[in-house]
């Protein structure tokens, strides 16, 4: 029965990003325009820019059934 059947839940995007100098690695919530090998933000431990190295994403944990 197609119409008992609960939807799929969406994944929730992330964006992966890789500073040049200092190798330090952020993940945050990915926004529109997001493209890998593009430069990304500044770098929170070094201050140098970072690269987008990544964009996936990640589903929620399933709920154990009882």
């Amino acid at each position: 029965m197609f119409w008992s059947q609960k939807p799929e839940p969406k994944p929730t995007i992330y964006t992966e990003e890789t500073c040049n100098s200092c190798g330090e690695r952020a993940r945050r919530p990915s926004e529109a325009g997001d493209n890998v090998y593009e430069q990304g933000r500044t770098c929170t431990k070094c201050g140098s820019s970072t690269v987008v190295t990544a964009v996936y994403g990640e589903y929620p944990p399933e709920k154990p059934k009882a």
